[in-house]
Parts: structure tokens; sequence; C-alpha cells
């Protein structure tokens, strides 16, 4: 039975390439404290940004990194990665479930709420009330 889908070429010149620029990409991903990821794997071709995506995916401390890469990515490169169509189609839907939940991601703070700003609004409540009342 054949598979449909990607073909891509197996070539030593083309995996030490490949593995260069990942290697590159991922040293840059650890440092991005103020850079997005969609600007650092920019440069990168489809399956290249496809492979770091699962290799990122695959361990817990980049594990958002990776849904953020895979975002960028299409399913059929994703496919071909992760070497597994049910492993590809995971990566895949998460990283559009994770992109419009925009889940913040590691090394940026999320917003502060202050408890204050609650309290605020049962004082303005009250206030309206009683405007309302002695009107």
């Amino acid at each position: 039975m054949r598979r449909a889908g990607l073909k891509i070429t197996e070539s030593r010149i083309a995996d030490h390439d490949d593995k260069a620029a990942m290697s590159e990409a991922l040293t840059r991903l650890y440092r991005a404290a103020s850079q997005s990821v969609s600007e650092i794997v920019a440069d990168l071709t489809a399956s290249e940004r496809a492979k770091l995506a699962v290799f990122c995916y695959g361990r817990v401390h980049l594990n958002t990194i990776g849904l953020a890469i895979a975002a960028t990515c299409d399913l059929d490169h994703l496919v071909v990665a992760a070497q597994s169509t049910t492993a590809g189609r995971t990566i895949f839907t998460q990283s559009r479930e994770a992109t419009s939940a925009e889940k913040p991601l590691p090394g940026r703070r999320a917003p502060v709420s202050l408890a204050t700003s609650a309290s605020r609004g049962r004082s303005l409540q009250a206030l309206r009330l009683q405007t309302e009342l002695s009107a």
C-alpha cells in the first residue's frame, strides 16, 4: 500500500544543512525572551519548521514553543516530520487551538490584575444604586 503525502528526498548534505539551520534556530529560541517565535523561524523552510516543531513539541520545556512553530506549518509537513499521521494531526490541531487561545509563551509574563479593581467595581455599583434611589 502506498501512502500519499510529501516526498522528501534523502540527502546527507541537505540533512546536514537542515540540522545546522535547526540548531541555529533552536539556540535563538532558547534566548527568545523578547523576540517572537514566528520571527525566528521565518527564514526556515517549511520542512525545517515542521521538524523543529516536532522536536520542540516532544520536550516538556519547549512544548509551547513547538506548538507556536507548528502553527506556522501545514498538516502535510507536520505528518512527514512526525513520521506518524496521528502525531502530525495532533500537533497540527493543538497548534491551532493554542493560537486561538493565545497562551503566553514561556519567559513572558502574563498581565497582572489587581484585586482593588474588583472592589472599585462594587463601590461604583453602590454609588449608582444610591444615585438611583435618591433620584
